[in-house]
């Protein structure tokens, strides 16, 4: 059953399956918080180092799963989540167990293996991670869980070791991937955004470094935006605008001439402008800017038949 162990653990506070970066990480931290630590990896040597930590390193992820109840699943996406189970299944070691998979993918998938589990008579949640590996363990790093209450409050204490904030989102277990999958697409524009200003900015010979610092003050009205942002969708009102989407369309329009001036790709802010546009087209041009949700929401449906800037039923 092991490969090496420090300390001969008949049952384990934990099971990690899969010790790639994010894995390692959460590994790390329930060894650091005294817990006693079952690992698994398809590459034993990334075993070893864990081993030496004072983990108990197993030969197969049956033989890991059957360590204990809790068994945190951390690999590459589901299908090889599914590849690992599977194999666990076969060796009927599954039934009983709490599975906590952490591994990213979209909401569907998180409803097909909880169901999956359940017809094997094992428990399930689903997690999704905010937090780059060198934050687990930390005040920083943050993990979301949904699935059912009871099955929540008993993983808790240990998924606590791993982000100082935990948050439960509620039974249906497609929810910690959704709002992932929600965060994602506002750090995809936050990441090409930041880089398109820098590439801007070098163009015209000012410092990144000096942009970051500039951009990093501005974070409490952002914040403050998002929070706005939320409330107003949530609530359907868009019209108490004090910057609107068609004078923005107009701005981020001229940000392509300005980036194609300079050299610098022209691809996002012509994706942003088109959007824009759209939503200016479509009749929602004296919307705030969150108000092209009207159209990021409707893609191939129907749209409103429109007069100017009014809406007709």
């Amino acid at each position: 059953m092991y490969i090496r162990s420090k300390k001969e653990i008949t049952m384990s506070d934990v099971s990690v399956i899969g010790l790639g970066r994010m894995g390692s990480a959460l590994a790390h931290a329930l060894l650091a918080s005294g817990r006693d630590v079952a690992v698994w990896n398809r590459s034993p040597e990334k075993v070893e180092a864990f081993v030496a930590a004072g983990a108990a390193g197993m030969l197969n992820p049956a033989a890991a799963v059957a360590a204990g109840r809790l068994v945190v699943i951390c690999l590459s996406d589901y299908a090889a989540s599914f590849a690992v189970l599977r194999e666990v299944a076969a060796a009927n070691e599954l039934a009983g167990r709490l599975i906590v998979q952490l591994t990213s993918g979209t909401s569907a998938e998180a409803r097909e293996m909880s169901a999956w589990a359940a017809s094997h008579e094992a428990a399930y949640l689903d997690g999704a991670i905010s937090a780059w590996p060198s934050q687990i363990g930390g005040p920083e790093a943050a993990i979301i869980v949904s699935g059912e209450q009871a099955l929540y409050d008993e993983a808790a204490p240990v998924l606590t070791s791993l982000a100082g904030g935990l948050t439960f989102v509620g039974a249906d277990v497609g929810h910690a991937k959704a709002l992932f999958s929600a965060a994602l697409a506002y750090f995809a524009g936050h990441w090409i955004g930041f880089a398109q200003g820098a590439a801007i900015c070098q163009a015209e010979g000012l410092d990144t470094a000096d942009f970051g610092q500039m951009m990093a003050r501005l974070s409490p009205m952002f914040a403050a935006d998002m929070q706005h942002m939320g409330r107003v969708i949530a609530e359907d009102g868009f019209s108490a605008a004090e910057s609107t989407i068609a004078s923005v369309e107009r701005d981020i329009r001229r940000l392509i001439g300005v980036s194609s001036d300079l050299g610098v790709e022209t691809a996002f802010p012509r994706l942003a402008a088109d959007i824009f546009q759209r939503a200016r087209d479509e009749g929602f041009g004296g919307y705030e800017h969150s108000g092209v949700i009207k159209v990021l929401r409707n893609a191939g449906r129907a749209v409103p038949r429109v007069i100017d800037d009014a809406v007709i039923a």
